[in-house]
């Protein structure tokens, strides 16, 4: 959430702790606290859709850093060896596949490095294991470079969906805030005017929990509920 928004969920938490604290008040206007209570749930549901929203994505960003490092370095190390490989049995074709050096490499985005992983792998596992280990790559690094490409598929997916998870939670607050905006403006507003008379005191204090005080003006687009309209 925004700084804006923050504020205005401390003003409908605020509009719903005194109308608790005075059920005298609300008992006067019945219609009026059960509005708050809807109001109440959506205050709920906006601090748990809070909680989702501000998940830290630093810890997934740094595995996949780490994954990815890992599965380049290993795919250098092991195209090198296939290329040394196919190169003493005039293999050209396998040469071109896995040609692969290190500014090459460092310049491939994500996915590309991805694919060149899986066919180096392709290749490598091809060769016997015995051929492969005299160029330096024994079946245990082997089986280690398949591991990093699965771990770095399943860290990706994993940012992907974080990702995609803050975004829906992103709209889904923006709905809540705009329910509780039609509350108040077309309910709490036009009931509370009751309240100047019946009660002028609950009244004050209903004005003064209904501003949100916040220094810079809302985005373009997005209703200020700084007016009570009361």
């Amino acid at each position: 959430m925004d700084k804006f928004q923050t504020t205005k969920l401390d003003s409908l938490k605020l509009i719903v702790k005194e109308s608790s604290n005075n059920p005298a008040s609300i008992a006067l206007v019945p219609t009026f606290g059960t509005v708050v209570n809807q109001l109440d749930q959506i205050c709920s549901e906006i601090e748990k859709r809070q909680t989702l929203q501000e998940k830290d994505l630093t810890g997934i960003t740094a595995d996949k850093d780490i994954a990815l490092e890992d599965m380049a370095d290993s795919t250098l190390e092991i195209a090198g060896a296939v290329y040394s490989w196919a190169h003493d049995r005039n293999d050209n074709t396998l040469m071109a596949k896995v040609d692969f050096k290190k500014n090459r490499i460092d310049t491939m985005t994500q996915s590309e490095l991805g694919s060149t992983a899986r066919i180096v792998l392709e290749e490598a596992v091809k060769i016997p294991s015995d051929e492969l280990a005299n160029e330096g790559i024994s079946a245990n690094e082997l089986t280690a470079y398949q591991s990093s490409i699965a771990h770095f598929g399943e860290v990706k997916s994993s940012k992907n969906e974080a990702v995609i998870d803050r975004s829906g939670t992103t709209e889904k607050l923006n709905l809540l805030f705009k329910q509780a905006n039609t509350l108040l403006k077309n309910k709490l507003d036009r009931l509370a005017v009751q309240f100047k008379r019946k009660d002028p005191d609950f009244y004050l204090k209903y004005k003064a929990a209904r501003k949100v005080h916040y220094r810079s003006a809302p985005k373009k687009g997005t209703e200020d509920t700084t007016s009570t309209g009361a």
